[in-house]
Parts: structure tokens; C-alpha cells; sequence
């Protein structure tokens, strides 16, 4: 039996991973912990690693933010393997715009409740269809207060610096609007896959994942 500790994207919840099926394989989701202010992506995959058994064999495994975590995690616990999913290894890889709020912050201007307004309006920018939009909102408004306004700041002050890690199996898809194909360097490809591909791509993803775990 498999073990895979996931988590999911920024505003997801476990729901997000409904679709998979995983041969022989227990998912395990880590929930999102309460962020604090001046939260960074290391303190916050510190925060997750305590959710993680590693007296076992496991895989981690994050999509979208969840992927970038993973990529934190992986450095502080000893996973077989680490799998992101339209995400990033390393912040050479996160979208211009996002590495520009860094320097220019704009995102610490706008209120907590018109980031979750944001989020629920991009659902067409992630690929999330029609008839996951009651599921994508009652996922937003489940986030803990501050929940959207900290962890976006974690993204774009995020320091990690090594794109070659050889223990990352990266899934990306080519449609994908958010994090573009062009700016990662991936080990699988779904054609015109979207951000949200691990919902409406599950299929072909759950191929993937099974051929990951096999070998």
C-alpha cells in the first residue's frame, strides 16, 4: 500500500483530489494550519511536515501553492518522491507577475475579503468548469480568516532557489493560464491541460500518478 500525504492548491481544500483513483494507494490530505502574520513558505512546511508519519514509506505530493509546499517539505522530511502538479519547484518558475509583487507588493493593498472575491472570480483563469463552481466557493469561504492575504504573501517572497532536484516529478499541463508551460521545466505533459486539470483532467493525471507510483 501506497502512502501520499497531499495538499492541495491555494483556497482547496481536500475536495480537489475527489477524482483520483490511485491503485493500491492511501491518500492522505494535510490540512491548512492557522497562518500568522509574516508567514513564510518555510515556517508554513515546517507547520505541515508535523502532519507526516515518516516512521513509513511515503510520497508527497501537492498541486498548484500545495506543490510548492511540497517542495519545502521535501527538503525537511525524506519522501520516495515528490510530485507537484501545475506548480512550481523553485520561485524561478512562478509567473513574472507574481515574482514582481515581491519588490512591489501591491497584493498587501487589497482586504482579505476582496482576495476571496478574486478567488472565486478565477475561476475561468484555473480551469476549474462550470459545474465545480459551488464545490471551488465553498471551498474559498472554508479558509481561516487572513488565510488568503498570508499565503499569497508566502508565494511571492518565497526564496527557494534550486530548480534541479532530481527527486521532483513535475505534472504540468500546456493550457495552463495561470503557471505557464513554458516557464517549467516538467516530466509529464497533459496537452492542453489546465491549472485545474487535477479536477477536470483527473483521468489522465490518475494515469500518471499510478505509472509514478509503479516504478
Amino acid at each position: 500500500m501506497n502512502i501520499i500525504y497531499a495538499i492541495p492548491g491555494l483556497g482547496t481544500t481536500k475536495d480537489l483530489f475527489r477524482y483520483l483513483d490511485l491503485y493500491d494507494t492511501e491518500l492522505r490530505t494535510l490540512d491548512w494550519p492557522l497562518l500568522e502574520e509574516g508567514e513564510t513558505m518555510r515556517s508554513l512546511a515546517e507547520k505541515m511536515a508535523k502532519g507526516i508519519d515518516d516512521t513509513e514509506r511515503f510520497y508527497l505530493m501537492g498541486v498548484s501553492f500545495g506543490g510548492m509546499l511540497c517542495s519545502e517539505i521535501s527538503l525537511i522530511k525524506k519522501p520516495v518522491k515528490t510530485i507537484l502538479i501545475s506548480s512550481c519547484k523553485c520561485r524561478k518558475e512562478l509567473p513574472f507577475f507574481l515574482r514582481w509583487f515581491r519588490y512591489f507588493p501591491l497584493h498587501k493593498l487589497v482586504s482579505e475579503s476582496q482576495h476571496r472575491k478574486l478567488a472565486k472570480r478565477s475561476r475561468r483563469l484555473l480551469g476549474f468548469e462550470r459545474s465545480f463552481i459551488t464545490d471551488f466557493h465553498k471551498m474559498i469561504d472554508s479558509m481561516e480568516e487572513n488565510y488568503f492575504k498570508r499565503s499569497i504573501n508566502c508565494v511571492v517572497n518565497w526564496k527557494q532557489s534550486n530548480c534541479s532536484r532530481p527527486d521532483i516529478i513535475h505534472i504540468h499541463g500546456t493550457g495552463d493560464r495561470l503557471i505557464p508551460h513554458m516557464s517549467v521545466k516538467c516530466d509529464y505533459s497533459i496537452r492542453n491541460g489546465s491549472h485545474a486539470m487535477v479536477v477536470n483532467r483527473a483521468e489522465e493525471v490518475s494515469k500518471i500518478l499510478n505509472e509514478i507510483l509503479r516504478s
